[in-house]
């Protein structure tokens, strides 16, 4: 009697129905877990642009003073997120930034967009409260 080697064509799909459910599941799984683990460059850029605006305060007595060299409208390192002012802007004795999601990063909608004022208030546009 010869013995044959090698799968037959049911447990190769059954392979294949294994490894398919498993990306099903997996794909997205890691997707939010990039998404999430971006939010921490939309923070740290909102963070470091509100100590710029603090110190050009510290200094100039004001925190749009044309000696303080705060820049706006700049992507964030990981590209994810866009820094700009808020709607109500940057003035003497006030500030509100935000970072906007873009590209992949608009799917995280659980959070959205980040914002970051003078009085310390951060908050988002996105249902969660876990955010910050």
């Amino acid at each position: 009697m010869h013995r044959q080697r090698g799968f037959s064509l049911i447990e190769l799909m059954v392979t294949v129905a294994i490894v398919g459910t498993l990306a099903a599941i997996a794909i997205p799984s890691y997707n939010s877990y990039v998404r999430r683990s971006k939010r921490a460059d939309a923070k740290v850029a909102l963070t470091g642009l509100a100590q710029q605006y603090e110190r050009c305060y510290t200094r100039y007595n004001a925190y749009n003073n044309v000696n303080c060299a705060v820049a706006l409208n700049f992507p964030t390192q990981n590209k994810a997120y866009t820094i700009a002012a808020d709607a109500a802007g940057v003035n003497v004795n006030d500030f509100a930034i935000m970072a906007t999601p873009t590209g992949d990063q608009v799917k995280d909608t659980a959070c959205g967009t980040f914002k970051l004022n003078s009085a310390g208030v951060k908050t988002v546009t996105g249902a969660a409260t876990n955010c910050w």
